[in-house]
């Protein structure tokens, strides 16, 4: 392969790992959004349950919104956890095609290098080739 084309792979290899690197981002803060999430969950019901042993006398309206919040809590920590499970498949996945993008740019950069040691090696054989002979005078052959 030429040299032009392994540094053009070279280059698409880079802006796929430009990429995946958005998105490991992406995903991280993903997580931290959903880890954030359910931190802001586990506060409200600690504080709805704080106010049901408090023994304070709670009228059926307020009973039937603190039932309706915790149902909706239940389901809400369903979809976090739903939502969690696929960012992280999403961010291992991405993890993985990165390790490998790396490994497959470290062997082009292998076979880039490769060729310009035999580039280098051919122009030096050529230079030596075309030097003037020295030291022999045509006429003593």
């Amino acid at each position: 392969m030429k040299a032009a084309t392994l540094a053009r792979l070279d280059l698409l290899a880079a802006e796929r790992e430009a990429a995946l690197l958005e998105t490991i981002s992406q995903q991280n803060l993903a997580l931290q959004q959903a880890a954030y999430q359910r931190g802001m969950l586990v506060s409200y019901r600690e504080r709805l349950a704080a106010s049901w042993q408090g023994g304070a006398v709670v009228s059926a309206a307020q009973a039937r919104r603190a039932g309706q919040f915790a149902a909706g809590a239940l389901g809400a920590q369903g979809q976090l956890t739903d939502t969690e499970a696929g960012t992280r498949a999403r961010l291992d996945a991405a993890i993985a095609d990165l390790a490998r993008l790396k490994a497959h740019r470290r062997k082009l950069a292998e076979r880039l290098r490769a060729l310009q040691r035999q580039a280098s090696a051919a122009a030096e054989l050529k230079a030596a080739q075309n030097l003037p002979w020295r030291g022999r005078s045509r006429a003593g052959l």
